[in-house]
């Protein structure tokens, strides 16, 4: 259901198609009041924490999306390796509860643009303006594909699940001007960092601070 418009709710599908619907006004398959078509079978599709005014989907290969709302245009189409496997739990990307920052579960994929041999099972957090990567959280010594992940309400503790264990992050100290500067200057030279659940930086700040420094 929509935080926004209790009303409002979403679904997908195998079929490829996510549908938004008025829960007050269903009487059939085509009652829905949009349908957003995809490439391939769907596995979630969630609206944002902070005023549901955006959707997210996960597909079922390589492709996290982002729509807006209230007519649901596609926003941002994000590359993401995720593929669908029969053994292993759906990838589901979630929304950060206190910004509209998406996440998912990386499953490295060799066929995928960019895979560099011995590429991380990761949690990817993104830009959902620009798509692009701000934070991939890993803990040394996890490489099991975590497929699941949820923030408490405060956003200070995520939940992971990932095979048959169960991952709880919790937010490290935060960081303060002069540090960030500082490890901005030393990311422009070096890929994004990779942190433990030691090191938690504030999501919605640096996502902010990438689009002052675009404009």
């Amino acid at each position: 259901f929509s935080e926004r418009e209790p009303w409002m709710v979403v679904t997908s599908s195998v079929d490829s198609v996510v549908k938004v619907w008025d829960v007050r006004n269903i009487k059939d398959t085509s009652s829905s009041i949009a349908e957003l078509k995809h490439e391939k079978a769907v596995n979630s599709a969630y609206f944002s924490s902070t005023n549901g005014n955006k959707l997210l989907t996960t597909d079922q290969h390589s492709q996290i999306r982002i729509y807006e709302g209230p007519c649901w245009n596609l926003s941002k189409i994000i590359p993401h390796p995720h593929r669908q496997f029969q053994h292993i739990t759906p990838v589901k990307a979630c929304w950060h509860p206190l910004a509209d920052i998406p996440f998912a579960g990386r499953y490295p994929d060799p066929a995928f643009p960019g895979y560099e041999e011995g590429e991380l099972r990761t949690i990817d957090f993104f830009n959902p303006t620009s798509g692009e990567s701000v934070l991939k959280l890993h803990q040394p010594g996890m490489d099991k594909i975590i497929s699941l992940s949820q923030f408490n309400p405060t956003g200070d503790f995520l939940l992971s699940g990932a095979s048959s264990s169960i991952i709880v992050w919790r937010q490290g100290p935060q960081v303060d001007e002069e540090s960030e500067e500082a490890m901005d200057k030393t990311e422009s030279t070096i890929k994004p960092r990779t942190n433990g659940a030691s090191l938690w930086p504030e999501l919605g700040k640096r996502v902010h601070k990438a689009k002052e420094k675009k404009k």
